[in-house]
């Protein structure tokens, strides 16, 4: 009887789980091993008595690419279709995004009549970079920094202002280090074949029209923008657990901690998984933790992929969540994201009740949910005199001011709660490919069944780490 283990019950390691039931019946046994007492790693949501809902980590997913659609066929395969929650393209959440320059909010262009007019924070109109960009020379390295990439494509301005504030964003960190072959491949895949963003655009996207189904064709024919479910994404982790579960030989042991991995002895091909408290003998073994913490589980034998899995950097993440009486908003709008230059310890507010008001409390009083996102790349900011972190109390403190600079709201919250996401998203830098390559390879050349998914490698995201656990058991399945 065959065994797979998956070290960790996040997105990655549970989507694991599924597909290998699903593509590799061989499997027996499917065992998750997570450390923590619930499902979903950084997708956590609380729930209250009165209906509102904070999300703690991602809160909404995108339906495009092949990623998108991967999860949204994952959704209707876990019967959750009845519980998604779309955010529209005409919708205001989808439609408005803001930037907070020199101490006001500045509204993005929204659609092509806005690249031909001058909009603050920029000094000319966007149109003018975009007209120019195909005329810039390709990039003759492999890969730069994602700041680099704009600033020689788009310019100085959009490099600084939008692409800075987007990356704080998104990735919780500075463009000046990301890189843009492996957090933007789309974009690298375009100048590198085509020479230009725009005409890879333009050009790059011909191919068989898709047939799609369910909700993909849903989505695509409702012009979804993103969605989420009616009881917040961990609903996602929980499914997923409860889908693992239910299948013979399922398996998701929460509170169970793997300590050490090691080939097994006098059984080539196995590799051994010491948990705190079992041995298991498994014949796969898939790892979707942390690089590093998958590391401190490997022998001392294997140092040379030890010191690799090790050098992936990660930032830490505070995340506020804040509730106030009433509709407070100025605008209407997903939120607004500020520059490094402008205030580097803030990163954004999301306009939580605006993206997905199902989520607000039920009845009276009205209330408008936000959540202010800090720290990440200048994590150090947060940090007091003595390099410690602020009590919950000063941070709501913060998170509060933020909301009252920068949105004009000078109530105070009637609900809050603080996490502090340690290494959360990590970092992935100029030549992040080419590490992720010289992992396989050393992996390749342990011949151990040991398997690597998870955010650590190709997408930090969660379509990204749900897609990439289908690929891989896929092509574990068909030999590739």
């Amino acid at each position: 009887m065959s065994t797979a283990v998956i070290i960790g019950g996040g997105a990655s390691g549970l989507a694991s789980a599924f597909y290998i039931q699903k593509f590799l019946p061989k499997y027996a046994k499917v065992i998750v091993l997570e450390s923590a007492k619930r499902a979903g790693g950084w997708m956590y949501t609380s729930k209250y008595s009165d209906g509102c809902i904070f999300e703690h980590g991602p809160r909404s997913l995108r339906p495009v690419g092949e990623q998108g659609k991967n999860t949204l066929q994952l959704v209707e395969e876990l019967g959750l279709a009845k519980d998604v929650l779309p955010v529209f393209r005409s919708d205001p959440a989808a439609k408005n995004r803001y930037l907070y320059v020199e101490g006001k909010l500045c509204a993005m262009p929204n659609g092509v009549g806005g690249l031909f007019k001058t909009l603050p924070p920029f000094s000319k109109p966007l149109i003018k970079s975009v007209g120019l960009e195909p005329f810039h020379r390709r990039c003759k390295e492999n890969d730069e920094s994602i700041h680099s990439f704009v600033r020689r494509r788009l310019g100085q301005e959009m490099a600084d202002i939008a692409i800075d504030a987007m990356c704080r964003g998104i990735f919780a960190g500075d463009c000046r280090k990301l890189s843009v072959q492996a957090c933007l491949p789309p974009l690298h895949r375009m100048e590198k074949e085509y020479g230009s963003i725009l005409a890879g655009a333009l050009f790059g996207s011909k191919g068989p029209k898709e047939q799609l189904s369910g909700l993909p064709k849903r989505a695509k024919q409702e012009g979804w923008a993103s969605w989420s479910l009616r009881q917040g994404m961990q609903g996602l982790a929980e499914s997923m657990t409860q889908a693992v579960n239910n299948t013979h030989g399922g398996e998701v042991r929460f509170g169970s901690r793997c300590v050490k991995l090691y080939p097994s002895s006098g059984d080539a091909g196995k590799i051994t998984v010491q948990t705190d408290s079992d041995t298991i003998h498994a014949d796969l073994v898939v790892s979707a933790i942390y690089s590093k913490d998958l590391a401190s589980l490997l022998p001392g034998t294997m140092e040379g992929l030890r010191e690799d899995l090790s050098a992936l950097p990660s930032v830490h993440v505070v995340v506020v969540n804040l509730e106030y009486k009433d509709d407070v908003l100025p605008v209407k709008g997903f939120g607004h994201l500020l520059p490094s230059y402008e205030n580097k310890s803030i990163l954004g507010i999301v306009y939580d009740s605006c993206t997905f008001p199902e989520h607000n409390r039920k009845g009276s009083p009205n209330s408008t949910r936000l959540t202010v996102m800090m720290g990440g790349a200048w994590y150090d900011q947060l940090l007091n005199a003595d390099g410690v972190l602020p009590d919950g109390k000063e941070l709501v403190w913060k998170a509060t001011e933020a909301a009252a600079k920068q949105l004009g709201i000078r109530s105070h919250p009637i609900r809050w709660h603080v996490s502090l996401n340690k290494e959360c998203i990590p970092q992935y830098q100029v030549g992040h490919v080419t590490w992720v390559d010289g992992l396989e390879e050393k992996l390749r050349q342990s011949k151990l069944p040991l398997h690597l998914v998870g955010a650590s490698y190709r997408g930090p995201a969660v379509n990204d780490c749900i897609n990439n656990a289908r690929k891989m058991v896929q092509a574990m399945a068909t030999g590739t």
